[in-house]
């Protein structure tokens, strides 16, 4: 597959994730219950949840297995979909144009990664401002991260393909991607098998961190690891399972580059590197400014 040089689209905001589980009525549970996110629809075998501030945030359909079956992104207006089609196939990807009416996009273009990952372009919508009346309650869904193959392939399919931005590196296996003022909104990490690794949602500020690990502590779901604060990215974090044994991410504070033209990150004062540019981390460095390493087995 090859690729222009200049991107084309410009994804603007990540939209959803859509999974597959074989209870939904437990994944159910734990996104409104525990994990605090509103109803927006439900059907005998799907349920679409939101943050306050957006639209749609996940999307359970009700299947044989678990995981992560698509991710959908954002482009900004106008959503023409004959001339996105056309440079979708500038940048070497095929398109196809659809309509999906239970996540109320009436035009939808299906595009497929390198590894296989169902991935629609959406037009962009307007928060929903829905609101659980229980759970940690986080903002928004703010980033997905990918166990793939060949991350270079698959960051061009991103980068030249889609719009999306390098905000940094980890040695040459990890990639953090954004789309919007968000340091990543798309991470991808090498492994044998695609596959999601984690979803994150960001909370208010580190006291509503504080809340969601005592409110994790009382349903006894253990935080496999944090609290700490991130080298790359530089966000505070926890991270815990759903029942389904997918890794969840609250994180708080994460770099944004609000200026895109200035090419750093807005001026923090955890940051080491002042102005924080985008670059490669040298992975046998500590991964956190502060909190516990990295525990065994978390990133396989």
């Amino acid at each position: 597959m090859s690729y222009v040089e200049i991107a084309m689209l410009k994804v603007s905001k990540i939209g959803h994730a859509t999974f597959e589980t074989a209870d939904l009525d437990r994944q159910l549970d734990y996104y409104t219950d525990i994990l605090g996110l509103a109803v927006v629809d439900r059907s005998a075998k799907s349920a679409v949840l939101a943050c306050p501030a957006d639209h749609c945030s996940v999307v359970l359909q009700q299947g044989t297995r678990a995981g992560c079956v698509k991710l959908s992104l954002e482009l900004p207006a106008p959503f023409e979909a004959k001339a996105i089609l056309s440079q979708l196939a500038d940048a070497g990807i095929k398109g196809v144009l659809k309509s999906d009416a239970q996540e109320g996009a009436s035009q939808t273009i299906a595009v497929t990664t390198p590894d296989g990952l169902n991935v629609d372009l959406i037009p962009a919508k307007a928060p929903g401002g829905m609101r659980s009346p229980t759970g940690i309650i986080p903002g928004k869904l703010g980033h997905i991260a990918f166990k793939v193959q060949d991350v270079q392939k698959t960051v061009d399919f991103y980068v030249k393909g889609l719009g999306f931005r390098v905000s940094d590196w980890m040695g040459d296996f990890f990639a953090f991607l954004r789309c919007g003022p968000d340091h990543h909104t798309v991470n991808l990490l090498r492994g044998p098998l695609p596959k999601m690794h984690h979803i994150a949602f960001e909370a208010d500020n580190w006291d509503h961190i504080r809340r969601a690990s005592d409110m994790l502590s009382e349903r006894n779901i253990p935080i496999i690891w944090g609290p700490g604060r991130h080298g790359i990215g530089h966000n505070i974090f926890i991270y815990h399972r759903n029942p389904d044994g997918q890794i969840v991410e609250l994180y708080t504070e994460l770099d944004k580059m609000s200026v895109e033209e200035f090419g750093y990150f807005d001026p923090q004062p955890w940051h080491r590197d002042k102005p924080q540019f985008p670059k490669v981390w040298d992975p046998a460095l500590p991964s956190n400014v502060w909190g516990p390493p990295v525990p065994d087995g978390f990133r396989d």
